[in-house]
């Protein structure tokens, strides 16, 4: 997660820990819009009042990768 601001790293952390259960707010807004134009998430409701952001394939491969190095450790 190189190039990512501080918050969206500590929110992907989150994501992936909780399974992607963390609502959008106004104070996680902005970070999940950057993991979105990073490519790890993508909006799931664009349409609907709440939205829900789900991992992207590439999202889902830095999930295996932190899975791994956390298991090596």
């Amino acid at each position: 997660m190189n190039k990512r601001s501080e918050s969206a790293g500590a929110l992907f952390r989150l994501l992936v820990q909780r399974m992607g259960r963390i609502d959008v707010d106004d104070s996680s807004r902005e970070a999940y819009r950057e993991l979105e134009r990073a490519g790890l998430v993508m909006n799931s409701r664009p349409f609907v009042g709440n939205q829900l952001y789900s991992l992207t394939r590439a999202g889902f491969e830095i999930k295996m990768e932190m899975a791994c190095a956390k298991e090596a450790v």
